[in-house]
């Protein structure tokens, strides 16, 4: 069933449960406040609150519809030090961030 060889006894990540997450899509920018390398934000102001990132669980792109004039998105996916996970946002042709998505 399980292909990628995660075996219940053994392996900690094996949680069919913990797999499944709930996630509102959001699309909220955020002011950025202090940057990683210029990859993603470490330091942000959304909703009138300062978060800090403590935690990411990975990147990704995705390449929107070019001949509407829809450019490159990228993503990432942070825990912040409120404990809240967050898929973040960068529009390459606005240069500005958003939260993408919550996830609960």
């Amino acid at each position: 069933m399980f292909e990628l060889g995660l075996d219940s006894r053994t392996d900690v990540r094996y949680n069919p449960v913990a797999m499944v997450t709930m996630s509102r899509s959001i699309n909220d920018p955020i002011i950025v406040q202090k940057m990683a390398e210029g990859r993603y934000p470490l330091a942000f102001n959304w909703r009138n609150r300062s978060f800090e990132v403590v935690e990411t669980g990975g990147t990704w792109r995705l390449l929107g519809r070019w001949w509407e004039g829809d450019g490159e998105r990228r993503f990432v996916r942070v825990v912040t030090d409120a404990g809240v996970c967050l898929d973040l946002c960068h529009y390459k042709s606005t240069d500005q961030w958003h939260v993408s998505k919550v996830h609960d």
